[in-house]
């Protein structure tokens, strides 16, 4: 009894499957990076030019936003968070 999903459906289940993607990344760049890497992750993607980008759509930079975001507070130490 499965129905079709509709485009909003589509989007918010696209979304969820790329935060889980990106915390699995997140999860083995912890492992596997030294935190000068984490940090060149964090500043590249801060640099990213949406003005100038014809593929800059507001979703796109909202992904961006929340990579951006979720690097910052998976590696910043508690004692800086507070």
């Amino acid at each position: 009894m499965s129905q079709v999903p509709n485009a909003s459906d589509e989007l918010v289940s696209d979304v969820v499957a790329c935060q889980l993607v990106i915390k699995q990344i997140l999860d083995v760049i912890d492992v596997i990076a030294p935190v000068e890497v984490r940090e060149k992750m964090s500043a590249q993607l801060k640099s990213i030019d949406f003005g100038s980008s014809p593929a800059a759509d507001p979703v796109t930079q909202r992904a961006v936003q929340k990579a951006i975001a979720l690097i910052e507070l998976k590696f910043t130490p508690q004692s800086e968070a507070h």
